[in-house]
Parts: structure tokens; sequence; C-alpha cells
């Protein structure tokens, strides 16, 4: 590996292959060669953000190139693949994102696909998941709002705390999923236990973990 004087990668050398690291003005890496032949490009806009990267995949050009909202966040990624000859669109796919109110990321739409939702509440506590209609996951939280419940199709995962917050047991609809939590004055965790096993853990006087 070479670099240059302010640290970035320049050159790297591995089998036979030779690749060069190329930058803009801006220090934003622009392409990448191999062998002398252009392998991967990165462009960017005149905000600095990036719009496209592209490579060759046995001849084929294949890029992604991504749209941004005026905050800068990303609202959409489009999938293409063009022909070696002729540049003619073979194939693309795009995914769109949005946001709420908030500011966070609650939907991703595949192109001919149902969306994908994120269910929040507060100031951004994940509360399920859905994919178009059908709820994936559900979360019940405690005031604190750690998760006590999750459901996910016919589960039921269940989880509690000791009145320090440790993590006290965790039960999966079956008796062999069930897990306790054992820890020690010191807060330090030593015992998991559950019907296939008991795993113990014992430390040194300075709380490092020894066995």
């Amino acid at each position: 590996y070479h670099h240059d004087l302010t640290g970035k990668l320049i050159r790297s050398e591995d089998e036979g292959l030779v690749t060069h690291w190329h930058y803009d003005e801006a220090d934003r890496l622009t392409h990448r060669t191999v062998n002398g032949e252009t392998a991967e490009r990165w462009r960017y806009d005149e905000r600095g953000w990036l719009t496209d990267i592209s490579h060759i995949s046995e001849g084929h050009r294949v890029a992604v190139y991504y749209g941004y909202d005026e905050k800068g966040r990303l609202t959409g990624e489009r999938q293409t693949v063009h022909h070696p000859q002729t540049e003619a669109l073979l194939w693309q796919h795009e995914t769109r994102h949005a946001y709420n109110a908030q500011g966070l990321a609650n939907r991703c739409i595949p192109d001919s696909l149902p969306a994908v939702e994120w269910l929040t509440y507060g100031s951004g506590y994940l509360a399920g998941m859905k994919l178009g209609d059908t709820p994936l996951v559900e979360y019940t939280r405690d005031r604190l709002h750690r998760e006590t419940l999750r459901s996910f199709g016919r589960y039921e995962l269940t989880t509690a705390y000791t009145p320090a917050g440790q993590l006290q047991n965790q039960h999966l609809n079956s008796l062999l999923s069930d897990r306790d939590y054992t820890w020690n004055d010191n807060g330090e965790l030593i015992r998991i236990s559950s019907p296939r096993q008991t795993r113990s853990y014992s430390y040194s006087t300075t709380g490092r973990l020894t066995g």
C-alpha cells in the first residue's frame, strides 16, 4: 500500500494487479484504476453529495444513482445495468426512502414491491415494522422504553429486568428458549441459564473476565 503526504491511499499492489486511487481537489475519491483500466468511478454534485457509483462487470456498466432532499437525506437509489457495446439499458431497479416529521427514516419503497415501514413513537423508539399491510414485528416497551415484549408471527419474546436495570430473563414461546441471567453484587454477569446449557463467568479482582 502506498499513501500520499496527507495519508490518502493512492496505490496498492496485489498478485500482479496494480490499483491506483484518484481524488479531486476536495479529497473526494473520483475513480479507481486497475492496471490502467478504470474499475470504478464516483461522481458528486455541487454540494459534494455522492450522485452515482459505477463499475464494469463482465463488460457491462453497472451503476447506482442516489437522490437527496433539500436536507441531504437519501430519497432514492436507482440501480442500472447497461449493454457493453450499445449502452442500452438492460435492467434497472429503484428504491425510494421517506422520512417522518422528526426526520427519521420510516419507509422504504422498492419497485413493484410492498413498502417496508418502521413504526415509531415519541422521540423515535421503534414500535414495529410492516411489509405493506402485513405486520412483521411489534414491540411493547415499559415506561423506560425498554423492550418487554416482541411479537413476530406466531412467536412472542418476553423480556424482564432486575431493579438495577440488568437483563433478568427472556422467554420465547418454548421452554427450550428460556434464558435466565444472574449478576453479582458488582454488576457483573456470572451466569446464563437455559434448559439446554448453563454458562458461568468469573472475574478478577479488577473486574476483568477470567473464565
